[in-house]
């Protein structure tokens, strides 16, 4: 009887992991006009990139991400050093608006806000800045990709780092 009951447990169990699993799962973006979490999706890439703790971390979403790796520490660390960084607070996306150009691409508008650590939400307000973004749809993995020329963009703008928008242009080819 006992063995009886814990194979009943066990079954329900790994039944129950096997329909989470597949209900959980995150499905391919396989067309822009058929994303119907197209800001959520954009969004996610480009805020994993702004609060990633990691070089590695930051990257997961980002077109030509090794070419802009040694770019983007740079431009964190010239950040930190000129007080714009803090470890209490995060810069994320506000108000992204994408448009579609293709099945595989979008811009967008977007400006940045500040959250407090740990993040639970987005910004209730913004900078009031409007910056322009595309996104790329990487084919292979169904998942947006933030383009390699809006980090440069966006690397650019900071007055902190001088000259340094102009270099990573040049690393990916721009």
């Amino acid at each position: 009887m006992r063995r009886v009951v814990l194979l009943l447990v066990a079954a329900a169990i790994m039944s129950v992991g096997l329909m989470a699993g597949t209900a959980g799962a995150a499905k391919k973006i396989t067309d822009c006009k058929k994303d119907k979490n197209l800001v959520a999706n954009i969004t996610k890439a480009f805020n994993t990139y702004l609060g990633g703790d990691t070089t590695a971390a930051k990257m997961v979403y980002i077109q030509d991400a090794a070419k802009l790796a040694p770019i983007s520490d740079e431009g964190a660390r010239l950040a930190a050093a000129n007080g714009q960084t803090s470890s209490d607070t995060a810069t994320q996306i506000f108000k992204l608006e994408p448009t579609c150009d293709s099945k595989t691409t979008a811009t967008f508008t977007y400006d940045l806000g500040r959250v407090p650590k740990p993040i639970t939400g987005p910004p209730s307000t913004g900078f009031g800045l409007k910056f322009a973004g595309d996104a790329v749809l990487d084919k292979k993995k169904g998942v947006w990709l933030i383009s390699s020329a809006t980090i440069c963009d966006l690397i650019g703008a900071n007055p902190s780092t001088p000259g340094l928008g102009d270099k990573c242009l040049q690393a990916i080819g721009g």
